[in-house]
């Protein structure tokens, strides 16, 4: 019962004229006529039929005192804001006999807007939902919901043509898809107060009537509205149930208004505590989600976990396969699936003002990755406790966000109404990761024309060889085709080498063109030896100056990784200048970096490079990766630091270590991908030669 506010008294309760008694007594329905205070001042004999008391017995009285404590009626408070108020109320009449009439209350004012007195229009409410339910059933309150059906209506004819055309993917469609088209039109104060949390009747008017039945009976109650919905127009049906203390009811409204039903859950007052309950904890529930600072989504998906159990029923095993044969089905599980509640989070993600904005079905979470739905329906029809991948959302502005998504499979015996969606916006932490991307491609970029600049000198001679070779060769093929009698042969042979070399040089200039240009990373799949190989041509002259020998074991067959060619391959190059550097800066007779490559144990491919300069100094072994640290008087300290970024990106470690007192090691691992572990052959004897 809600409280009856005070009003200001404007006149005495006796004074009422004449022409206000007879009107209302004229009246074929039951007027009440209160004063400012809200205290009975006439009613008419209407009334008097309706709830058994006369006029004498009523007058000045408060209506909870005439109709009981307990009474669920009008809200006073609703009727005092906007000037009126209409639904149903439950009252006690005489005897205590229950009464439902549905009531109308207008509030008048006078010429400074305050209320002199409110009127009370009503009538008795359909009486098969206060009686003949089931015989010798008494109950002591009744919730009512009037719901428009149009909506639902709708979707049953299409789901009857669908059936009829016999596509297969959607035979599967529970009668509950038309749940969330049963939109109220009204409810009576019980059906508020105990299922709404005592909203007001404006604010559900719209709103799904499913969300508002009780839980437990919201599946009969689905059956009995669709029974009623699938009679004839011409019938009024009435369809009732007892589920265990509770009696549930469904009929067609009037004539006039074919797309209107009601429903009705009665009960009796020494069960309701359950459903205050219930609607608490509820409340309770709304607002822990409402607090949680990440934006949530509940989903009601429950009728594709119909869809899929009926799948499964009928021998559906990959549901991968199904989609390919019927891709209609992602459609409809996106359509059919709907929000049901959001917390203020998720409205300021989506950049949207009106929670029933949200409040349907969940197409528009997957407008920016449309293909992420699929991945959730195979997800829920795999069983998975939950799923989560990174995608894009469209915001209702049009803006594109970058989100990671999670969302959480209710299992049995949980509530299977409460699928939650819950996403994390990391748009900005994206650009920032892009930014420092090209960052760190800037500096890599740097530190690889520094160390072209270091190689100059092998590359002059990497460069000068071919191109020696092809002047000698084109005099001489010249001195062969001067002759009286030219040999053709030799000449052919002299051409063909030409032309070898010219690719060699043209091969050269290449390498260095990737080293040297500033481009995005590709990746791509490689070969760690193929890598290793054309790393060594870079830092052969350089290696013969100082008297350095090279030696490889490279493992025959071993698998390919996927990553940037070229700056792998300045990650191999780098180590090995610096190993270069470590042993030219000592006179240790034994001048020896030996590189390997290996399979490792949990899916990666190892190379490490090994020399003999010595070794890291104890205090430096812990910081040499760090950016802007460098043993040499010259150095810039960021090539270490490029090697481990240019690592981690690719998914691997870099790590370094000392060989006793002869020199580092540099050990690296990279991934391979989709987890391919191929066991290799043995190492290739012919790559042992020192190089």
């Amino acid at each position: 019962m809600r409280p009856t506010p005070k009003f200001e008294r404007r006149e005495p309760v006796d004074q009422v004229d004449l022409l206000s008694v007879q009107i209302a007594d004229a009246s074929h329905e039951s007027v009440i006529i209160y004063d400012a205070d809200a205290r009975i001042i006439h009613w008419n004999y209407a009334s008097q039929r309706l709830y058994g008391r006369s006029n004498v017995e009523v007058r000045g009285k408060h209506p909870d005192e005439v109709f009981g404590a307990d009474t669920i009626g009008p809200d006073w408070t609703e009727l005092k804001t906007g000037g009126s108020w209409q639904g149903i109320a439950q009252r006690a009449g005489f005897g205590n006999v229950s009464v439902l009439a549905e009531i109308r209350l207008r509030a008048l004012r006078d010429e400074e807007g305050k209320i002199t007195r409110i009127v009370e229009h009503g009538l008795p409410a359909d009486a098969r939902i206060v009686e003949g339910h089931a015989p010798g059933i008494q109950k002591d309150w009744i919730a009512v919901w009037s719901i428009d059906t149009s909506g639902a209506a709708a979707i049953l004819e299409h789901i009857g043509r669908i059936r009829d055309q016999g596509l297969t993917h959607l035979t599967a469609i529970g009668p509950e898809v038309v749940a969330e088209h049963l939109r109220i039109s009204d409810m009576n104060v019980a059906a508020v107060r105990l299922f709404a949390g005592g909203a007001s009747v404006t604010s559900l008017v719209g709103k799904s009537a499913y969300r508002y039945w009780p839980q437990k009976h919201r599946a009969k109650l689905l059956d009995l509205t669709i029974r009623v919905l699938q009679a004839s127009e011409s019938e009024t049906p009435f369809v009732t149930a007892a589920v265990g203390d509770d009696v549930l009811s469904v009929w067609r409204g009037k004539p006039d208004h074919p797309h209107l039903i009601s429903t009705s859950v009665t009960g009796s007052w020494n069960g309701p505590d359950r459903y205050w309950d219930l609607a608490a904890s509820e409340q309770r529930y709304r607002n822990l989600i409402n607090n949680v600072p990440l934006p949530i989504w509940q989903v009601d998906a429950r009728v594709m976990s119909d869809v899929i159990q009926r799948l499964k029923a009928a021998g559906i095993t990959s549901i991968e396969s199904h989609l390919r044969e019927e891709p209609d089905l992602v459609r409809f599980a996106s359509e059919a699936v709907v929000v049901t509640d959001v917390n203020d989070s998720a409205m300021r993600l989506f950049r949207g003002k009106l929670r029933d904005d949200f409040l349907k079905n969940v197409t528009y979470l997957f407008s920016g990755t449309p293909e992420a739905a699929m991945r959730v329906v195979k997800a829920h029809f795999d069983g998975g406790r939950n799923y989560s991948e990174e995608m894009k959302i469209r915001t209702f502005d049009g803006d594109l966000r970058d989100v990671l998504f999670y969302v959480t499979f209710p299992q049995v015996p949980e509530k299977l109404d409460k699928t939650l969606i819950m996403m994390i916006d990391v748009t900005d932490q994206r650009r920032v990761e892009q930014q420092l991307r090209k960052i760190e491609a800037d500096f890599a970029h740097a530190a690889r024309v520094s160390a072209l600049g270091e190689l100059v000198t092998s590359i002059a001679h990497e460069v000068r060889q071919p191109l020696s070779v092809i002047v000698t060769d084109a005099d001489t093929g010249l001195r062969w085709l001067g002759r009286d009698e030219p040999n053709v042969t030799k000449v052919k042979a002299i051409i063909a080498r030409i032309a070898e070399n010219a690719h060699r040089a043209n091969e050269v200039i290449r390498r260095i063109k990737e080293m040297a240009v500033k481009t995005d990373p590709m990746r791509s799949i490689v070969d760690v030896n193929d890598l290793i190989r054309e790393a060594l041509l870079f830092v052969k002259s350089e290696s013969q100056t100082h008297n350095i020998a090279i030696n490889t074991r490279l493992v025959v067959g071993l698998p390919e990784i996927f990553g940037d060619r070229v700056q792998l391959q300045q990650v191999i190059i780098n180590l090995l200048i610096n190993s270069i550097h470590a042993i030219s800066g000592n006179q240790r007779p034994n001048r020896l970096i030996s590189i390997e490559t290996s399979l490792g144990t949990k899916a990666d491919v190892i190379f490490s490079v090994r020399d003999t300069g010595g070794g890291i100094p104890s205090d430096d072994i812990d910081r040499i990766f760090d950016g802007f640290f460098s043993s040499k008087p010259d150095g810039m300290g960021m090539g270490l630091a490029i090697c481990r970024s240019i690592i981690i990106d690719h998914g691997g470690t870099i790590t370094a270590r000392n060989d006793g007192g002869h020199g580092a090691i540099f050990e690296v691992t990279l991934p391979l991908p989709n987890g391919l572990h191929d066991t290799p052959d043995d190492p290739d004897p012919r790559s042992m030669a020192g190089r």
